[in-house]
């Protein structure tokens, strides 16, 4: 265990959180900017969990940033778009009424720079209360005012850093500038999760919160059906007013994901120390663990020597397929799914598809050689030597000989495709036909459709990629203040949950990019005011 900035810890805190991801940090900097002394053991030797390799997008309703780019949005507007998507319920209400509480005190508290992203549309657009805007990324953070913890602070190390909001503006990877990311990278400037996480960290270090990292918890100390603290591997420490679960899902339990999940997640791109922890340990209080069969599933492809903590990792693609030029194919050398929507749709219609078939899920992308030297793809940019990862061939019959597939299927999908392409419409999947698509798309695309071109000029491409996830989405029942819930509906004392540890209110649907994050930091909050004995903003100076 190393403890940061102090020779050791004290016996007994107000609030321990478990997990240092965003939904904790914000717990930890509630309660501590209301007197509360806190205490956050890690189980890695890194600050940021999930979240700090994440994009760091946020999900916020009727955010100030859409106000002021002029669009018009208000809480029951999202809640009735909530509940066309993932229902409802007390703790989709407390996400809602909360929100933009939460980001007001993290305004006052701490550096973090949130822009709302006003072209950026709601998953399913056109539903009932649907809108652009509600999706906020943070800009770069510079993680030289951490000081000396600059390097406890997690990034993704497998990417340089730039924010979503330039992957935006720059369209493809042919246009990064990357020696200019490679030095910025280089002096510590980070973006995505850990320009989200890095600010809320600073706040909590300057608010006085203790840290241990290396620090894995192995029981909730109970007493009488009350949980009390939490026991390390040596010590047990004590929590008067509770403990927070903010320790993430069980993607890297096989045990558990065979149990609950409707497949195995084969690859994943948090760290590997997401095992479950705090759903055994809120298991043995007989806690009531909720939507266990649910993921944020994304398609991801593995790339040789990218890892996190020593295990190998996905990489998310997302321009690799929504681009014009580039289709999904299954084993059968078919295509089974519109490859622009988005993520965790694709992977839950991929999925279906392969029930449908009777046969295994396994999907490939193919594309030609515009493709390529137009947007890229993952680590190669235009004018690259080609990795060995990615297939090539003269023709897509040696393409598809190479990855296993039917050439005679794959030439004729391909020869279906690109007659959808010359007319601009995708007759099989209405690839293009959403505002969510389009935004995906290429507005310099010069077919009819920004989401379609043909694929047709040699060399062709193509890889395997897989069903993978950012993480778990099922875990500890709560209620609408962040409180565990037993098997029979009852509170259990002293325990709260906030982010993929608890039943995430937002895992039976996707509505938006940041949907993971938005929710989490927002219940974090909830729980952070619960514990520092007040139901209101305006006791800990967040409400504006």
């Amino acid at each position: 265990m190393k403890i940061l900035g102090k020779q050791d810890l004290s016996d007994r805190y107000d609030v321990v959180v478990v997990g240092s991801g965003a939904g904790g940090l914000v717990a930890a900097l509630t309660a501590a900017s209301a007197g509360q002394s806190v205490l956050v053991l890690e189980k890695s030797s890194q600050i940021g969990g999930t979240s700090a390799v994440s994009a760091g997008t946020i999900w916020i309703p009727a955010n100030d940033g859409m106000t002021e780019g002029g669009i018009d949005d208000d809480i029951e507007s999202a809640r009735r778009y909530l509940a066309e998507t993932v229902g409802g319920g007390e703790v989709v209400d407390a996400f809602l009424d909360h929100a933009n509480d939460m980001l007001s005190f993290l305004r006052e508290r701490t550096s973090l720079e949130l822009v709302a992203s006003l072209g950026y549309p709601d998953y399913k657009l056109g539903l009932e209360g649907s809108r652009y805007g509600r999706a906020m990324q943070p800009t770069t953070y510079d993680s030289r005012r951490l000081g000396e913890w600059k390097d406890i602070l997690r990034r993704d190390e497998n990417l340089l850093q730039y924010s979503m909001i330039e992957f935006k503006q720059w369209g493809s990877w042919a246009n990064f500038p990357w020696d200019e990311l490679r030095e910025r990278t280089a002096k510590g400037i980070v973006a995505r999760g850990a320009a989200l996480v890095g600010p809320i960290f600073q706040a909590c270090l300057e608010a006085g919160v203790d840290f241990a990292v290396d620090a894995p918890v192995q029981e909730l100390v109970d007493e009488d059906g009350v949980v009390r603290g939490v026991a390390l591997v040596d010590r047990q420490i004590a929590a008067s007013g509770g403990v927070v679960l903010a320790c993430g899902g069980f993607e890297w339990n096989p045990e558990m994901m065979e149990e609950h999940l409707p497949m195995p997640i084969p690859i994943r791109c948090s760290p590997p120390h997401n095992t479950g922890d705090g759903h055994r340990m809120a298991k043995r209080l007989d806690v009531r663990l909720d939507h266990m069969d649910e993921a944020w599933w994304a398609p991801m492809v593995s790339v040789p020597g990218q890892e996190v903590d020593g295990q190998r990792v996905g990489r998310h693609i997302r321009s690799e397929r929504q681009s014009p030029g580039v289709i999904i194919v299954d084993s059968t050398g078919e295509r089974i799914v519109n490859e622009a929507q988005d993520y965790n749709s694709l992977i839950r219609s991929a999925l279906e598809a392969s029930r449908g078939k009777g046969i295994p899920l396994r999907m490939f992308v193919v594309f030609d050689h515009r493709f390529l030297e137009r947007y890229g793809f993952l680590t190669y940019a235009a004018g690259d030597e080609l990795p060995g990862w990615i297939t090539t061939g003269a023709s897509l019959t040696e393409v598809a000989e190479s990855l296993g597939l039917d050439a005679q299927a794959l030439t004729a999908t391909v020869e279906r495709f690109n007659k959808f392409a010359e007319a601009g419409v995708d007759e099989d999947f209405h690839r293009g036909d959403s505002p969510y698509d389009q935004y995906s798309g290429d507005s310099t695309n010069p077919y009819p459709n920004s989401n379609l071109a043909p694929v047709e000029i040699g060399p062709f491409y193509g890889m395997e990629f897989l069903p993978g996830a950012f993480g778990t989405a099922g875990g500890v029942a709560t209620d609408a203040r962040g409180r565990a819930l037993r098997t029979d509906g009852s509170v259990v004392p002293g325990l709260f949950a906030v982010g993929n540890v608890s039943a995430h209110p937002l895992s039976t649907g996707y509505p938006g990019a940041g949907s993971t994050l938005g929710p989490a930091m927002t219940l974090g909050y909830v729980a952070g005011t619960e514990l520092a004995g007040t139901r209101t903003a305006a006791e800990i100076g967040g409400a504006q």
